[in-house]
Formats: C-alpha cells, structure tokens, sequence
C-alpha cells in the first residue's frame, strides 16, 4: 500500500512539474506542428493573438513535402479560420545552384537575406532553412529537407525594421531543432542566431564596385542588391525583373558539399576556390563570360583565394 502511494506522489509530482515548464495550460496545446511549438511560439506570428490555437498537420513521412496550417481550428468544411502561418517541411528541388536553393527554401525576392550560421534565409514573409544533412534520409526524402515558415496574415504590414524577420526567425528555428531532435540528426551548431538578418536593400551600383566588390565593372545595371559581411551565405543581384542577374558565393560547407557533388567541371557559371582555408562555391547566373570572369577575378582579390 505504501508503495502504491509512493507511486501516485511521484506521479502527481512529475505532472506537476510539466505544467510548470509549459507556457500555459495543457487544454490550450492542441498539437502545433508535429510537437515542436508551444502556445508562445505560434502567437508570437499573431498581430492580434487569438483566443486558441489549433494546427492542421500532414504527416512528416511518405511524401515529398508535409505542410501544417497554425490557426483558431478547422471549420465544419475542414477549412482552417484565421490563418496565421504556415510551416512546411519538403525536399529541396535543386541544390546545383545555392540561389535557387534559396528561392526553392525561402520564396523568389531580390531582398531575401541569409541567416547567420545555418544554410537559410529569411524574405519578406517567409523563412527557411536545410536541416542537416542526415535529416533527409530519416525523412524519406531524396533530397535535402527543409523547413520553410509562411506568415499569412498582416504581419508584413504590421510588423517593420525586421521585427518580422525576427519572429520569424526565432519560430522556423525552433520548429527546426525540434523536428531535427526528434528524428535524431540534430547538430550543436544548428540553432537560432542571436539577431535576426535584416532585409537587403537596393541601393546604386557603384562604378568599378558592382556588388561592393573593388574591381567588377558592370555596364548595363544600375541598382543591386547586395549582402554585406563575409562570403557564408553572401549573394547579389544586379538588375530588376526579368532581366536580374545574380552573383553567389558560399562557404557553408553543407551547401558547397552539395555541389561538389555535381560535375562543376562542365558549367561554366560555377567554381570552387580556396578562399583564406575555406572552400569557396562561387557562381554566376548568367552565360557572359566577360562578367563572369571580372566577378571571380574580384572575389578572388577580397576573399584571399588562391
């Protein structure tokens, strides 16, 4: 008898102990994105927080994407009311070329920004991040998964000077490490930044300066858009439309591991390079030789590559 007792105390004692490292009370949790979210999390994406939460999710497993709705709740018509993001977790389309990379894991936009220390990028209204390598076969995917954040309702409107951009940020990052954990790829390096990358702006080319790069001449553009800072995740977009061409070069060793893969040999628009130690994808997305080669000649002189 004193040991049943014994039982329930403790059993009471460890219930007791989850409320208290919840955020709220255990009725209001219902679900939020395969177990990764807690109710601070999602109304932190909310302009006005809603009463109750409730997220509509898609198996992880078996198909080549997997969406979750976050909202007040389905409606009779299995339609989720008052949307307020979405979080996605799929198999990234391409990954010969890091730009669209980036518009495959984080939306198509001259502003979109990389954020610091993990292969991922944040736009204006969407983020998104590769999870590490070994994430993708213990998803079933045959390429590399990501996780991808859609704001749906007027926090771009709302929310300005980046505060978007953070939420967003601190929310894709969250859900991440948490399905990384759970399936058991997680890295120690695979976490949220402390501060949140700001939107790229645009801003005049500089004659004998395109890109902030000393040395690359560029005749037919005059605004870009550019990454300030090292060469990570860097990348610039010269033009408007149709007629944009963008610059990369990247030294995340995920996504240069990925395209080492690929016979870089026989495309022209592509190299890696030593740059100060480090292994340096660096790719053009055009066919103009002479721009091509003034844009390498120019990364080679301010990253040190040999």
């Amino acid at each position: 008898m004193a040991a049943a007792v014994a039982v329930v105390v403790a059993g009471v004692i460890i219930a007791v102990l989850r409320g208290q490292a919840d955020d709220g009370p255990t009725a209001e949790q219902s679900a939020f994105c395969w177990g990764t979210l807690k109710r601070g999390d999602v109304a932190a994406l909310s302009v006005h927080p809603l009463p109750r939460y409730a997220s509509d999710e898609a198996d992880l497993e078996g198909s080549w994407r997997a969406d979750c709705k976050v909202g007040a709740g389905l409606d009779t018509h299995g339609v989720m009311q008052q949307l307020q993001f979405q979080l996605s977790v799929g198999g990234s389309l391409d990954v010969t070329d890091v730009w669209y990379t980036a518009d495959n894991v984080a939306g198509v936009s001259p502003y979109r920004a990389p954020i610091t220390g993990v292969p991922g990028w944040v736009n204006q209204s969407m983020a998104g991040v590769l999870l590490p390598a070994s994430c993708a076969s213990k998803l079933q995917f045959a390429s590399p998964a990501y996780v991808r954040l859609k704001a749906m309702d007027d926090q771009e409107e709302t929310w300005q000077d980046g505060t978007l951009q953070k939420r967003m940020t601190d929310v894709l990052m969250t859900a991440a490490s948490g399905i990384a954990r759970q399936l058991g790829c997680s890295e120690a390096s695979f976490k949220a930044p402390d501060t949140a990358p700001r939107l790229l702006q645009e801003r005049t080319v500089t004659p004998g300066k395109a890109c902030g790069l000393p040395g690359f001449t560029v005749t037919q553009a005059t605004k870009e858009y550019a990454t300030d800072g090292d060469f990570r995740l860097w990348s610039c977009s010269l033009g408007s439309g149709t007629d944009a061409v963008y610059f990369t070069v990247t030294q995340d060793p995920y996504l240069v591991s990925l395209n080492a893969l690929e016979s870089l040999v026989s495309d022209r628009r592509s190299t890696v390079l030593t740059c100060e130690g480090k292994q340096t994808l660096v790719q053009a997305g055009t066919d103009d030789t002479g721009l091509i080669q003034s844009f390498r000649a120019a990364v080679t002189r301010k990253a040190g590559c040999a």
